[in-house]
């Protein structure tokens, strides 16, 4: 389980997050909602242990993430960020193989190569395994850090322990079918007893697949729960500043948000 208690962060003077509390369960993907500059990011980096927070706790297997070192964590936690830079040219191949690094004795063996190779077929990318990394767009290399972060956390576990994935806008440049590609895979990761936790922007992506929603505005939480419950017209027009309004489509298995109208809120 992960538990987030009573998260504050201040830049000064300003207060970025306050008082943001939320639990996710084993089997569970959280989405992570709001408009630019809400907080989401730096929540995100907070929960991950990649910023420090000025008050608050965040537990994972009831242990404070303080407890845990880096190398520890990295063998069952692994973060997918929105932004990738590297560099180097590398195979896809290589740059999978990067997310088995925490486990590697001296170098890899026969079941991280298989891994590997479980994760670049689930994640749709056996066919580029051996191109050179820079010549791939930008959605197929967000497919290949996916493929990165799944491999880091595989592989045999305690029944008891759940593996954490975090995701930072994991359908940032992908095209409409591998959004939901993404989202599929992560959350098939959560029906497998483990725990996941995505800053997304496409509220309709989030109503399809989330099962839990944080809600933030300006740093502050305006609700936590099931879609059915936090997502009303009300609540996501006030987060987002625009009139919207959730709809089911006549053809359609899950509910929709639209804007209402032709009022479009323009901020000077």
């Amino acid at each position: 389980m992960l538990n987030v208690q009573n998260i504050n962060f201040r830049i000064s003077p300003s207060l970025v997050l306050s008082d943001i509390s939320f639990d996710v369960n084993p089997g569970e993907l959280v989405a992570i909602l709001g408009a630019n500059g809400a907080g989401k990011s730096t929540l995100l980096k907070i929960i991950t242990g990649s910023l420090k927070m000025n008050s608050g706790n965040v537990l994972i297997n009831k242990l404070p993430l303080t407890f845990w070192s880096s190398k520890d964590l990295s063998t069952f936690a692994a973060v997918m960020q929105q932004q990738n830079q590297l560099q180097l040219p590398f195979s896809v191949y290589e740059v999978v193989m990067m997310g088995r690094y925490p486990h590697f004795n001296r170098k890899e063996t026969s079941e991280d190569e298989m891994i590997v190779n479980e994760v670049l077929v689930k994640a749709g990318i056996e066919k580029l395994k051996n191109r050179n990394y820079l010549t791939l767009s930008g959605g197929e290399q967000q497919r290949v850090h996916l493929a990165r972060v799944l491999a880091q956390i595989s592989g045999a576990k305690k029944i008891d322990e759940p593996r954490y994935l975090f995701m930072d806008e994991p359908s940032n440049n992908l095209d409409i079918r591998h959004q939901h590609s993404a989202l599929n895979i992560a959350k098939e990761f959560a029906g497998e007893g483990n725990c996941v936790v995505a800053v997304l922007h496409d509220l309709n992506l989030a109503l399809q697949y989330a099962d839990k929603i944080v809600l933030l505005k300006n740093g502050a939480m305006k609700g936590f729960g099931t879609c059915a419950d936090i997502m009303t017209d009300a609540s996501i027009s006030d987060v987002y500043d625009l009139p919207l309004s959730i709809f089911y489509p006549p053809m359609g298995r899950h509910a929709m948000v639209m804007p209402v109208g032709n009022n479009v809120f323009v901020n000077a």
